[in-house]
């Protein structure tokens, strides 16, 4: 059940949590080897809410107002294993994700690392996301005793110079290129959230920085970038919309950014399809356009795109 517009979603660190299984295409795990469809599991865990509060984020809906009590990290991990993947296979991926920064002691309490990581044993990528001044001495920790490899999820929103500062994300591209420095440094790897449709970009240009700023990730290191609309669903976002400052992307806009940036080369990229029917105003063709960005997504390849003969415009 979805909140309220603006409110906080009842969430309980003690159940099992939220829990995806798909497939996902992904850089590949030894160095020179070709990107490849893995089997993947998310997690959706549940944690202290973010120390961050970036104009354009709802995740802390699904956050704790508290600390995240000991034991309920390795508690969730645990179930959701036990429900949707006793026996994964080989290579496999899981996802932690948990809406704020996983390295973060209020989020993941201190001392969860020995339990965490018998868990996680069987699988070749674990994926965690965290803010990227908190990317230090525990991340490096954490990915040295990982059986597998440890890939670091971070948002690097966009690079275009006004908006970034504008975003209360609390971080310059300083601060991400040193994160992506000391994940490398470990031989762990990266992936990054870039936005289609920010708040402070010019519609016009939302979809060239988009462009501008997953080339920029690869050039960090980034192995895989996320293309994520942002979705109109804060208080924030609404008087932002009011003064001028942001308009929802449309679906044709996510498309350009898939398309462009599957040009660029240098690494994977694909387009999140969560919540994608906010940014389609044509029931006839949604569905299938929403099936061709998950076979681009897939394939890593161009498709033609859907004529519609309902609507003219993307």
């Amino acid at each position: 059940m979805r909140p309220a517009p603006d409110g906080r979603a009842p969430v309980d660190p003690w159940k099992t949590p939220a829990w995806l299984l798909e497939q996902e295409r992904v850089p590949g795990l030894e160095p020179g080897q070709e990107p490849d469809l893995i089997q993947s599991l998310t997690v959706f865990l549940t944690g202290a809410e973010c120390l961050f509060s970036c104009v354009f984020c709802d995740l802390w809906r699904y956050t704790l107002e508290h600390p995240t009590p000991p034991g309920a990290i390795t508690h969730q991990v645990e179930t959701a294993l036990a429900a949707a993947w006793p026996e994964p296979p080989s290579p496999a991926q899981l996802k932690l994700y948990n809406a704020s920064n996983f390295f973060d002691p209020r989020a993941v309490p201190q001392g969860e690392e020995d339990s965490l990581l018998a868990l996680l044993s069987p699988f070749a990528r674990v994926v965690v996301e965290c803010h990227p001044r908190l990317v230090g001495q525990r991340c490096q920790a954490f990915a040295a005793a990982l059986e597998g490899r440890l890939e670091v999820a971070m948002g690097l929103e966009t690079i275009h110079p006004e908006a970034l500062p504008r975003l209360d994300k609390s971080m310059t591209l300083g601060d991400f290129q040193r994160a992506c420095r000391r994940v490398l440094d470990v031989g762990a790897s990266l992936r990054a959230f870039v936005l289609v449709g920010s708040p402070f970009v010019p519609v016009g240009e939302s979809v060239t920085w988009a462009v501008r700023s997953c080339e920029w990730a690869f050039e960090q290191g980034v192995g895989l970038v996320s293309l994520i609309p942002v979705r109109p669903t804060t208080r924030r976002l609404e008087e932002l919309a009011s003064g001028g400052y942001y308009s929802p992307p449309s679906l044709g806009m996510l498309e350009e950014a898939l398309e462009r940036c599957l040009e660029l080369g240098g690494g994977v990229v694909n387009a999140d399809l969560w919540d994608l029917e906010l940014f389609s105003d044509c029931e006839h063709c949604a569905a299938e356009r929403r099936a061709r960005l998950a076979r681009m997504n897939f394939r890593a390849s161009l498709e033609p795109a859907v004529a519609c003969p309902h609507c003219t415009a993307p």
